[in-house]
């Protein structure tokens, strides 16, 4: 990822700082204490983050030139880590990003209270700026989001804020999601992804991938049961559980055990829909404080209908957790970007090996036709200069000029069509994943599931470029190309996860 060093966030006043601490009760006092000492200093972060971007733009060139599986500007991240949250309409998102700000920046409520995807940044004073600006705006990081069209555009804000918590993390709030009448085709039906007048799955993915922390919240009243969120589950968030938090807020509504076990029954059984494992993730069963103190309880309900105390303390503890892993999220910035170059760099390597295996068998196919018609051309005209040398009749030297023509014209038009019939072998799913069993051996053979998934995610884009391109038209890979990503996945990444990785035993990095 490259970062932009334009954006220049202002620091907090040293009394916001006091307050901001005065805030933190003394266990998260001592966690993060603890925390701090597996955490690289700022100028390994920052030296750290600086090799990645390097390295990350230094392979976008071949990923250009051969029609790579990398988007376009993937190298390019936002200028803060940011945490992503999505969920369930009224599930407590704005809530908790009120809580983790320390003050109210969104608007909560029961029903959906908004229907933008919100950044909110920490500034120098409070400041209020539109989609397009947004968009537009060349440091922040998100102007790739305009590839969705002028209505997400539209349905995007940025909140800058002064005095809160987070100073070196944005934090993104995105609609709550519904079913509406329209979506009634079920999971997975292509008539729902316009439904808003754009791709929420593909905007959700945007930011799911680039975010550090994503936070999927569900709450006691549709616990798992709204289909467009587990479309979401399905089709935006797989392959991130490493940063996905599933969150069951709202907890201490219930006012018996048996409500309790009903709903984390129920999102259990959901989620086991789509997710096709038989263990289950963690799921952060939790609640905010109510405006009257931490332990106080709603007026709307009786102490005899309230939590035990202990169970409330337990879900105040989930959410000590959660909030834990939220504030990770500038750490997990030097993990996550690190893990990005690695599977870029196995994408496009993979890509390349195959791509290189089929062209250079079409090329072969292409030169052993070639040969065969200059040997034609060589034999007639040796034959005609035979002819000629020998006083042959004319009639006989122009024949065989006339047949020799004749005969490579037809020879070329025949291995012309026989080439395009060779392409379309060549370029079919089938021929694709033989050339990779036949480039990638060991790993087929030790039935590598990693080779595999990185397979299944390139093979049809993959398919798509040799087809827009034509493997006539392809461009070779050098084998140095081909060297130099090895060399990143075995030399390079290695040594950043050294010293992004905290101290221990056998790390090497004890010294750092």
């Amino acid at each position: 990822f490259r970062y932009s060093s334009t954006w220049n966030w202002s620091k907090l006043s040293p009394n916001n700082n006091a307050d901001k601490n005065d805030n933190n009760n003394s266990s998260n006092d001592s966690n993060d204490d603890d925390d701090n000492n597996n955490i690289p200093s700022p100028d390994i972060q920052q030296s750290i983050l600086s090799q990645c971007s390097a390295l990350h733009s230094s392979i976008m060139p071949l990923n250009s030139q051969i029609r790579g599986p990398l988007a376009k500007n993937s190298d390019r991240g936002t200028s803060l880590p940011f945490v992503f949250l999505v969920g369930n309409h009224s599930s407590g998102k704005s809530s908790f990003i009120n809580y983790v700000l320390g003050r109210p920046v969104q608007t909560a409520g029961v029903a959906p209270t908004d229907d933008c995807f919100t950044v909110i940044a920490p500034g120098p004073k409070d400041v209020d700026q539109d989609g397009p600006a947004l968009v537009g705006d060349p440091d922040i990081g998100f102007e790739g989001l305009r590839q969705f069209g002028p209505t997400l555009i539209h349905h995007a804000q940025l909140k800058v804020r002064e005095g809160i918590r987070n100073e070196n993390f944005m934090m993104v709030d995105s609609p709550g999601m519904i079913d509406s009448p329209v979506s009634s085709a079920g999971m997975g039906s292509s008539n729902n992804i316009m439904d808003r007048g754009y791709d929420f799955q593909g905007v959700v993915r945007w930011f799911a991938e680039r975010a550090d922390v994503v936070l999927l919240m569900f709450d006691p009243d549709k616990p798992g049961t709204t289909g467009e969120t587990l479309n979401i589950l399905l089709h935006s968030l797989g392959g991130m559980d490493h940063k996905l938090l599933i969150v069951l807020n709202k907890a201490d509504q219930f006012k018996k055990i048996h409500d309790f076990a009903r709903a984390y029954g129920s999102l259990c059984w959901n989620l086991s829909k789509v997710i096709p494992r038989k263990d289950l993730p963690r799921i952060f069963t939790m609640c905010l404080p109510v405006k009257d103190g931490e332990n106080s309880i709603p007026s709307d309900i009786s102490t005899t209908e309230a939590l035990d105390q202990r169970a409330l303390a337990d879900l105040h503890q989930t959410r000590d957790d959660v909030l834990a892993e939220v504030m990770k999220a500038p750490k997990r910035r030097v993990d996550n970007v690190i893990t990005n170059l690695t599977d870029s760099v196995h994408l496009l390597l993979m890509h390349s090996v195959v791509a290189e295996d089929v062209r250079s068998r079409y090329s072969k196919r292409a030169w052993e036709n070639r040969m065969q018609e200059l040997s034609s051309v060589v034999l007639g005209m040796g034959m005609a200069g035979l002819g000629m040398h020998f006083s042959v009749p004319p009639q006989f030297t122009g024949g065989v000029v006339a047949a020799t023509m004749l005969g490579v014209g037809g020879m070329h038009w025949f291995n012309s069509s026989q080439l395009k019939t060779v392409e379309e072998q060549l370029t079919s799913v089938e021929e694709l994943s033989a050339s990779f069993q036949r480039t990638h051996p060991q790993e087929v053979s030790e039935a590598d599931e990693y080779y595999a998934s990185v397979w299944a995610r390139i093979r049809d884009p993959l398919r798509l470029s040799l087809w827009r391109t034509g493997l006539a038209d392809f461009p070779a890979v050098k084998k140095g190309e081909m060297e130099e990503l090895q060399r990143i996945l075995d030399e390079e990444i290695p040594r950043l996860r050294r010293l992004a990785s905290p101290s221990h035993h056998g790390s090497g990095n004890n010294n750092r």
